[in-house]
């Protein structure tokens, strides 16, 4: 007995609804490219040597020319290809009277006709005969109602067609004749067969041109390019003159040449785009393996180059893959301490041989610290010694040798000998944990930084500091709590420099002055900080009433005269002598 406890409910199959058909004039964007880039397709699988656009006065279907205050063009793209002998194949959207062998290496979908839906066109052509004679002629007037099948369309004979042979597509546009060549020029550009417009034989340039490298692949022609700007979503695969962005990789190196691929297609039935538009790749097994086969084309031109310095990774895929590729110099970028105004871009220091005693930045301190850590690695001779991390450069053994630094710690020492963290003075309170105020100008401070060696252990490397800064970074100068040891060099306006690269970040705020209104006010405010903590609150009081006079009162001062101001709040008293030029 069967069990078919489950029987099924229904067979399906796949059909197309009629509402889709009627949908049919939005498949396409209808620009004069699109139809550029499907009619010059199909005179290409017609067997054209060549194409011809026109532009011309739309005529009316009566044959009276338009009126003048209608700036409508007729647009005519002949070809000299095989015709079209069934002129049904128009409108029976996915069948394309294309051979099988041309459907199967191209993938010819016969919907191109769709990018003159929205329009409307007409269109005449006579086939050649298997004999090579000339066919009959015949033309249609298509218009939106005959694709969305609403209506039927009448071929009718047409002596005035292509001949002996050809295909003549008119449509019109109210684009102007610029930009009508414009789009026909783009879709040109890249195309195997010459195009003219009115006569004009249009720029073809080969797609893989400046390539410094080719290379065939499965029916697609590699072309490298070394340095070449591209943008991400950039076309970067050519089928014959539609381009395509299929992201075909780019291979960066370390402190040197970017390079990248290009694809042209040459007879690639494995390459499957989306239809109707061809405007993107199908995923699927083929672009993985296009893209690796792309990488390798990459790593075949870099091994031509004397100098092609590879991230670790690209240099083991090549060498998993047979290519040996000479590994990168001991060199790496040095360190910078960071500034806190993340627009100010600063030219970054050029490479610099890493010798086996060089310390790699493993960590990335916050832009106070960095500051601070700069000035005692000065004071130290250790400055020159310290490089940037580059995580590309991790697997060579020269570049795993070396020490890193992972972490900083400071401490800081009072007068009475006690030291402390500076970690536990958080900035509101500015006091540690049992209440113990935060000395400004301290006995001494020593950084120490946390290293790992190249073998795997642990040290730490002591550095004499006679400047920190405690409390939260990324605060306004007010905020700022810099210490600096009682015995230090340091002037007011070293002081106020390095605090300016430590944490003056300017807001962007529509409602904020300007970025040099922001940085005139922290650079005076940063000024009197530092004025006030190496000489004394008088001293900074000077400074910034002499500030305040220069910027407000100075320019109100006539040339050659002399004023004195005297204060004594709430009164303000000021003298201004006799004309520069008076008697004496």
């Amino acid at each position: 007995m069967t069990n078919n406890a489950n029987p099924p409910v229904a067979t399906i199959r796949a059909r197309v609804h009629q509402s889709a058909l009627k949908r049919v004039t939005k498949f396409w964007a209808s620009r004069p490219i699109d139809v550029f880039l499907e009619a010059l397709q199909n005179s290409r699988r017609a067997g054209a040597t060549h194409v011809h656009v026109t532009v011309g006065r739309f005529s009316n279907p009566d044959g009276s020319a338009s009126e003048p205050s209608e700036p409508r063009l007729a647009v005519t793209v002949t070809d000299d290809g095989d015709g079209i002998e069934d002129p049904a194949v128009l409108l029976s959207f996915g069948e394309n009277g294309w051979s099988d062998d041309l459907v199967a290496r191209e993938d010819a979908a016969g919907m191109g006709i769709l990018s003159l839906a929205h329009r409307g066109c007409r269109i005449s052509s006579r086939p050649r005969t298997p004999g090579g004679h000339a066919g009959q002629g015949w033309s249609v007037e298509l218009e939106p109602e005959h694709f969305t099948g609403q209506s039927e369309a009448l071929a009718r004979r047409d002596d005035g067609a292509p001949y002996p042979s050809g295909t003549a597509i008119r449509f019109e546009a109210a684009e102007s004749a610029d930009m009508i060549r414009a789009a026909l020029a783009g879709a040109a550009r890249h195309y195997p067969l010459p195009v003219t417009f009115e006569g004009e034989a249009l720029e073809r340039k080969a797609f893989l041109d400046g390539a410094v490298h080719a290379e065939a692949w499965n029916g697609l022609a590699f072309g490298v390019y070394r340095n070449r700007r591209q943008n991400y979503l950039e076309p970067d695969l050519n089928f014959f003159g539609l381009t395509v962005p299929v992201r075909l990789p780019t291979v960066e190196t370390v402190h040197g040449a970017a390079w990248s691929v290009r694809a042209d297609v040459v007879d690639c039935p494995g390459l499957e785009l989306v239809l109707p538009a061809r405007r993107e790749p199908v995923e699927n097994a083929f672009t993985k393996e296009m893209r690796e086969a792309a990488r390798v084309a990459v790593y075949r031109a870099m091994s031509a180059s004397p100098d092609p310095r590879p991230v670790f990774a690209d240099w083991t895929r090549a060498r998993d893959a047979g290519i040996h590729l000479a590994p990168p110099p001991r060199m790496l970028r040095p360190w910078r301490p960071a500034i806190a105004d993340i627009d100010d871009w600063r030219e970054p220091p050029k490479p610099a041989p890493a010798g086996p005693d060089a310390l790699v930045m493993n960590c990335d301190p916050e832009p106070p610290e960095a500051q601070a850590l700069w000035r005692a690695a000065g004071r130290a001779g250790l400055a020159e010694r310290l490089f940037e991390a580059d995580r590309r450069l991790e697997g060579y053994e020269w570049y795993d040798r070396l020490d890193r630094v992972t972490g900083i710690d400071t401490g800081i020492t009072a007068d009475d000998g006690r030291a402390w963290p500076l970690r536990d003075f958080p900035a509101p309170g500015r006091k540690d944990a049992a209440g113990v105020p935060l000395p400004q100008r301290p006995a001494a401070i020593r950084m120490t930084l946390s290293v790992r060696t190249g073998g795997g252990s642990g040290r730490t490397l002591h550095l004499a500091a006679d400047l920190a800064f405690a409390g939260e970074a990324w605060s306004w100068v007010g905020d700022a709590l810099p210490l600096v040891t009682r015995d230090s060099s340091l002037e007011p306006h070293q002081l106020a420099d390095i605090l300016r690269r430590g944490y003056f970040s300017p807001s962007d705020d529509a409602g904020a002055d300007s970025w040099s209104t922001q940085a005139q006010r922290f650079d005076e405010d940063a000024l009197h900080i530092a004025t006030s903590l190496l000489c004394g609150e008088d001293s900074a009081l000077e400074l910034s009433i002499a500030e305040t006079v220069r910027r407000e009162i100075v320019h109100l001062v006539p040339d050659g005269r002399k004023v004195e101001i005297s204060i004594r709040r709430p009164d303000v008293r000021v003298v201004l002598d006799g004309p520069a030029n008076a008697a004496t």
